[in-house]
């Protein structure tokens, strides 16, 4: 059992200092409380970090108040922790401090949620107001409610108390056969569902932590990206009779020569550009502010559009993207996979389906690595930090491979 313990808040001013109450919870946080009690430093033994014990009278009331608040604080937290522990509950921060404040300030206690709806409703709330979430992020989240709900017609009320491994199970086998979710729609809904359940746990609104021994699987995907070739010869078709078409093919250039995303790139105006470089602050992280050096390719796209871009909504742009390829000549028949629990199903269709938004950027890093460019100069590039996100984005095709080979071992 952890035991509550207590130091000064100022130990080295020269009067008195305020009492501090702290412990390290069962899942490793630590909690600090104030007692709200002074103490003069003369009557703290800093090695038992208690009162000491005086022969004074008058001192000897005030050690004896300070430990009578002490001892109520420790005796407050053994009764909660051992209360928590025999219900199989987690005692966290959150329920600390609030059972606290109800036994030693008069607070009233809060009425915490503990219905699915009302929990979602209080997480996505704060996480909208805190505005980290992207758009995309956003719409994920409104889509896995909608699921839940929908889920939960089929399967019954969902108490978040009871969610384990056979919960995860039914719902697993509803996206499957139900749904015809495939592995990584799968997986990014698991993600999303734990983190809402993690928020639940830390917030008190919850205590069962089971759901997080339910791993979230994703597989890699095959997925295109374009040679250098293949992008001159985008370039190259003249679509000037079109220009819906025009304007969503140099769009996507732009993406393929920076290696931005496309809700990065779709935002350059004329602001972000100075030094020859492109500078702007990413949607996605937005911590990070991209620095692209301007080569005579981008430039010549910032300037056709007098640094303005054509923008167009991102389902549009996907749907209209298809449209180039299939006029610029992509049309060989290529293998599209997909996987629903454990089987595979493949079908062929021809290499402009398989075209998206993020293709450029797939592109982008796959032919700059091809180039020789290393690592860190191309994640400086694109913004990313982990070595093993940006490694995903490579796509060596069949002939680089095979080139790398007979360079290798001729």
């Amino acid at each position: 059992m952890k035991i509550m313990n207590f130091k000064l808040k100022t130990p080295k001013s020269k009067d008195s200092s305020l009492i501090l109450s702290y412990v390290t919870l069962s899942n490793g946080n630590r909690f600090v409380y104030s007692t709200g009690e002074k103490i003069p430093l003369r009557l703290w033994d800093t090695n038992s970090q208690l009162p000491k014990k005086t022969k004074s009278q008058n001192d000897q009331v005030i050690v004896n108040r300070v430990n009578l608040k002490l001892d109520r604080l420790r005796s407050a937290y053994l009764e909660l922790d051992h209360s928590y522990k025999s219900a199989n509950k987690l005692l966290n921060k959150e329920i600390l401090k609030q059972e606290f404040d109800i036994l030693f300030k008069g607070a009233k206690k809060k009425e915490i949620p503990n219905d699915f709806d009302s929990c979602f409703a209080d997480f996505f709330e704060l996480k909208v107001k805190e505005g980290n979430w992207t758009r995309s992020t956003t719409q994920h989240y409104k889509r896995i409610y909608k699921l839940l709900k929908e889920f939960e017609k089929f399967y019954g009320f969902i108490d978040l108390e009871l969610i384990d491994e056979t919960w995860f199970a039914e719902f697993k086998n509803f996206c499957e056969v139900i749904k015809s979710h495939q592995v990584n729609t799968l997986g990014r809904n698991l993600g999303l569902l734990k983190t809402f359940l993690n928020y639940c746990l830390k917030k008190g609104f919850i205590t069962n932590s089971l759901f997080k021994e339910v791993p979230a699987r994703r597989e890699i995907t095959k997925q295109i990206a374009l040679s250098k070739d293949d992008i001159d010869q985008l370039s190259g078709v003249d679509l000037s009779n079109n220009s819906r078409l025009e304007r969503v093919r140099d769009i996507f250039l732009l993406g393929c020569y920076t290696g931005m995303r496309y809700s990065d790139f779709k935002r350059i105006k004329a602001s972000n550009v100075s030094d020859n470089l492109i500078t702007i602050r990413e949607v996605k992280d937005k911590s990070k502010t991209l620095q692209i050096p301007i080569t005579d390719r981008i430039r010549d796209i910032l300037d056709k559009y007098n640094m303005e871009l054509p923008v167009i909504s991102e389902q549009k742009f996907r749907d209209y993207l298809k449209e180039v390829f299939k006029l610029a000549g992509f049309t060989k028949l290529s293998t599209r996979s997909k996987k629903i629990g454990k089987l595979v199903y493949e079908e062929e269709v021809p290499m402009y389906e398989l075209i998206s938004t993020h293709t450029a950027r797939r592109s982008f890093i796959t032919i700059m690595l091809n180039s020789g460019v290393p690592d860190k100069a191309i994640m400086k590039i694109t913004g990313h930090k982990s070595i093993n996100n940006f490694q995903v984005y490579y796509r060596p095709s069949n002939e680089v491979l095979s080139d790398f080979m007979s360079h290798v071992w001729s």
